[in-house]
């Protein structure tokens, strides 16, 4: 007996998500494999017909600790970490253990309890694994001994590769060995940011984190090879639907989330359309009708539109579509899409048709470095024309102030130096990304094709001289909107003042590099 129970293959089960693990246990189990498992998932093999171990039939020691320890144990460990060499099987022999050379876990569901955090902090601590990433670790240590499976995609192939072949080659053992660190990294990560919530210190260590959810058609070029990782599965990008259209890009996903992120800024209650191209909006307005609203949006600058992304903050509607029929367009992004609308992009097999919840807010934002990344904290700070500093004589007529408080929502969307130019709550002109303030002044008013009589421009940054107050008065601009804090402002002021322009300071800056 003894003789045969060594010639016997072990494998240890221990799953919170079951999905299928019956099936696999059976085949093991069918090709001469005995399983070891413990509590729950004990339970579940022996109600499916598999005979099972159980970790305390080996222990010989019971869980403890209302279950926090039960794998903890050199009777388990051992057979885990052990290697197939002469010393350690006699080793092994001398505490009568035997080998385990397969190891599937996965973990309690801390990622599923976050959406339950206001239980507290006792909820969220039970609901810590700790025995199951150590079997993990050890199992990924020991990856030329022991098999290790935490991803529910590798049952199937992995299981059936052993058991033709019985065994799977070094190579797949090492990246399953990488995908088991990975996997306990992310899972330790996810408990790390919970507790740092409420920590306003930056921490000495962070972990930036995902799980691969698209691999993506590719990179910025198509020399590049690209995929969408989500570390949160809140993520309006965990949650979309891709109703028809070529594969995403890394582009696409990067203005949509851009789109996504500004339509977040308005009130839902309002018609509003953007249109985003390279990452700075190149349209936008607010209407009575949506259809309204994009051809607004659209007649910003309908050259630099074509080929952008298209966002609503309510559902699309047949005569909005209607109306988007001729033009290319990338990707559209709504809430969702009335069913006539859908018959009319249905013609247009390429363009992505994208369906996203709203409400979501990023509070991170990382920008990788050679060798390392940045962190800071998200520029999510909401417009309040209250608390805008009038610098000039002159009064703001209503509409004036609704441009005011509309294009401040805006400005931090487009990239530094940034400079938009808006009238009766519709974007008229961009000016982004250039070295020079007064060059994105410039190319504002050249890109606009409406009077600017009455308008209103806003800056991301101070102005450093008055020679672009200078300009919009030129062009009978009315309002100014700029952050103030400039060494030079007395003489913005000043000009600001000869030439009848309501300037106001707003004290907060929106930098976006």
């Amino acid at each position: 007996m003894q003789v045969k129970e060594k010639l016997l293959k072990r494998a240890l089960i221990s799953v919170y998500h079951k999905y299928n693990i019956e099936i696999i246990a059976k085949k093991l189990q069918d090709n001469g494999w005995k399983i070891v498992s413990t509590g729950g998932t004990a339970k579940y093999l022996e109600e499916n017909n598999i005979k099972v171990i159980e970790v305390a039939d080996i222990t010989k020691f019971p869980e403890i600790l209302d279950g926090r320890v039960k794998t903890l144990h050199p009777l388990i460990f051992g057979p885990i970490l052990a290697k197939k060499n002469k010393e350690h099987i006699e080793q092994l022999e001398k505490i009568k253990a035997f080998k385990i050379e397969l190891v599937i876990v996965n973990f309690y569901p801390f990622e599923d309890a976050l959406d339950k955090k206001e239980k507290g902090l006792d909820f969220m601590i039970e609901n810590i694994d700790i025995g199951g990433p150590s079997m993990v670790r050890a199992a990924a240590k020991n990856f030329k001994d022991t098999i290790v499976i935490v991803d529910k995609k590798d049952y199937l192939p992995v299981v059936e590769n052993l058991i033709i072949n019985k065994d799977i080659s070094i190579e797949k053992r090492k990246e399953l060995a990488q995908k088991a660190f990975s996997y306990t990294s992310f899972y330790d990560s996810l408990i790390a940011d919970y507790l740092l919530e409420d920590n306003q210190k930056e921490p000495d260590f962070i972990n930036i984190s995902g799980r691969k959810y698209l691999d993506l058609r590719y990179g910025e070029n198509p020399h590049q090879k690209a995929s969408l990782y989500i570390r949160d599965k809140n993520s309006p990008l965990f949650n979309f639907k891709q109703l028809q259209g070529k594969k995403l890009s890394f582009n696409n996903i990067l203005d949509l989330s851009m789109v996504y992120e500004v339509i977040n800024n308005f009130d839902k209650n309002e018609n509003f359309s953007i249109i985003v191209k390279h990452q700075n909006p190149c349209g936008a307005a607010i209407s009575n009708s949506q259809k309204e609203a994009f051809e607004k949006a659209l007649s910003c600058d309908p050259k630099s539109a074509f080929g952008g992304i298209v966002g609503f903050n309510k559902p699309l509607d047949k005569e909005t579509a209607e109306k988007m029929r001729k033009i290319f367009f990338e990707v559209i992004i709504a809430p969702d899409y009335d069913k006539e609308a859908l018959k009319i992009f249905n013609k247009k097999k390429n363009l992505r048709i994208i369906k996203m919840s709203m409400g979501y807010i990023e509070n991170t934002d990382i920008k990788t470095i050679p060798g390392g990344f940045l962190l800071q904290k998200r520029d999510n700070i909401q417009a309040n024309y209250d608390k805008f500093d009038l610098k000039t004589s002159r009064t703001l007529k209503p509409i004036e102030k609704d441009d005011a408080e509309f294009g401040w929502k805006l400005i931090k969307f487009v990239k530094s130096n940034g400079i938009i130019i808006v009238k009766n709550k519709m974007l008229i002109g961009v000016g982004a990304g250039q070295m020079s303030r007064v060059d994105s002044v410039e190319i504002a008013i050249k890109k606009s094709q409406f009077s600017l009589e009455g308008s209103t421009l806003l800056s991301d940054a101070f102005f450093p001289f008055a020679d672009s107050i200078e300009i919009a008065a030129k062009y009978k601009i009315s309002v100014i909107v700029e952050p103030g804090g400039s060494i030079r402002d007395k003489e913005v002021i000043k000009e600001a003042e000869n030439n009848k322009i309501s300037l106001l300071f707003t004290g907060i800056r929106h930098f976006k590099h």
